[in-house]
């Protein structure tokens, strides 16, 4: 479906692998009772044990990707939704990179503040309309098939001396056909959160990794993905 809705924002410029944990079980064998013994009592059998199965764990912040590549084979499509550690509370700019198969929404963080409100987090699922901005509530036209929603939490808005940490894009659309990616753009930044819709079209492998202080979210739409 494509999302058209009655307000456009105005664009402003042109614009997490996951580690899996999976737990094992064991047993231990019983004991014997020695032969000729009199006396000696039962020797109990040990009882099997199974080892709690580790819960799947996903963070925006995994393995290091030196280099953009075309093929997703690096990472595997994530499941949605997805949460984990970022790598600081100042998002300082977002870029869109487009290569051969593959869109790269790129998240650049700064240096942490002094005194952040807590662990910097973020989240990546899936976004339905109707599409809003998060303070006024007004409607956002988010160009697109379908929809992901990206949200930073406990991020530091302003630097230690009262200036916007956050001076990248707050818009970006795409307007060759031949790629998947077709919009980014803010939609919350208050309370120390930052939220962003991205549109895409065509039913395409989602993938994060990180590289350095930035969080890669790639839409591979080529062959193989």
């Amino acid at each position: 479906m494509t999302n058209r809705h009655s307000r456009r924002l105005p664009a402003t410029g042109a614009l997490l692998a996951i580690a899996v944990v999976v737990g094992g079980c064991g047993a231990a064998a019983g004991s014997a009772t020695p032969a000729g013994s009199r006396s000696a009592a039962p020797t109990a059998s040990a009882v099997p044990t199974v080892s709690p199965t580790a819960t799947s764990t996903s963070t925006l912040s995994p393995a290091p990707l030196t280099t953009p590549t075309v093929s997703a084979s690096a990472t595997a499509c994530v499941s949605m939704p997805q949460t984990g550690i970022v790598p600081s509370d100042r998002l300082t700019a977002i870029k869109v990179l487009g290569l051969p198969g593959r869109d790269i929404v790129r998240f650049e963080f700064g240096t942490g503040s002094l005194t952040p409100a807590g662990p910097p987090s973020g989240s990546l699922d899936v976004a339905s309309p109707p599409f809003t901005e998060g303070a006024s509530g007004l409607p956002i036209d988010l160009e697109g098939e379908h929809a992901l929603q990206v949200v930073f939490r406990n991020m530091s808005i302003v630097n230690d001396v009262g200036q916007p940490t956050f001076t990248g894009e707050r818009q970006v659309q795409v307007t060759d056909a031949s790629r998947s990616l077709r919009q980014v753009i803010i939609f919350d930044e208050s309370e120390g959160q930052i939220g962003w819709y991205i549109g895409y079209d065509g039913s395409s492998c989602v993938t994060l990794s990180r590289e350095g202080n930035t969080i890669l979210l790639a839409i591979d739409y080529g062959p193989g993905s």
